[in-house]
């Protein structure tokens, strides 16, 4: 029988202001052939993804993010280059990579360490900070060596983290439930 519990992440977001004109230029870049576009609402860094959990997990987790929050600064991020995952002959994913912060790392580990604190499963796979901004790539030949792709250089100062709800019917489909704001 299917887990019907909801689905959860821990990721920062990233301000309407931002993300709007990176989905449009992207969006607009006649060689980034894709399938499914992420809604701009829905951009964020991920930083922990939880999956299904129950009010009770949810909760436990709520303080001790709030915890965290509290002795965390705002940070800046850089994005650099745009990027793919999968064989770059056909792609499954677009994405804006961040440039290395170790204001983030840090962020990632404490968060880490508070979801393995509160019960959750950590996934092994080693930590690669992005920005998803589409997905399946539909293009007739392989994803270019070079993407003339214009986002400028952008640069978000990290403000908060939040613990999103998904909804995979709706669009946007993350739904911030708490937002930790850092101090």
């Amino acid at each position: 029988m299917p887990d019907i519990r909801p689905h959860y992440f821990i990721g920062v977001p990233i301000s309407e202001g931002i993300a709007n004109p990176i989905y449009r230029a992207a969006k607009n870049e006649p060689v980034l052939t894709f399938q499914k576009w992420v809604h701009p609402l829905d951009y964020h860094i991920t930083l922990i993804f939880l999956g299904a959990a129950d009010d009770t997990q949810i909760q436990q987790l709520e303080g001790s993010l709030a915890a965290l929050a509290s002795d965390t600064n705002p940070f800046p991020i850089e994005f650099g280059k745009i990027d793919v995952f999968g064989d770059r002959r056909r792609p499954r994913v677009l994405h804006l990579e961040p440039k290395k912060n170790k204001a983030l790392d840090i962020l990632r580990e404490q968060t880490k360490q508070a979801v393995l604190q509160a019960g959750f499963q950590v996934e092994k796979r080693p930590y690669h900070p992005h920005m998803t901004l589409a997905r399946k790539w539909t293009g007739e030949e392989g994803f270019p060596s070079h993407v003339p792709f214009e986002s400028g250089e952008v640069s978000i100062r990290a403000e908060r983290f939040s613990l999103f709800q998904i909804h995979l019917n709706q669009s946007p489909k993350y739904e911030e439930i708490f937002k930790f704001h850092l101090l």
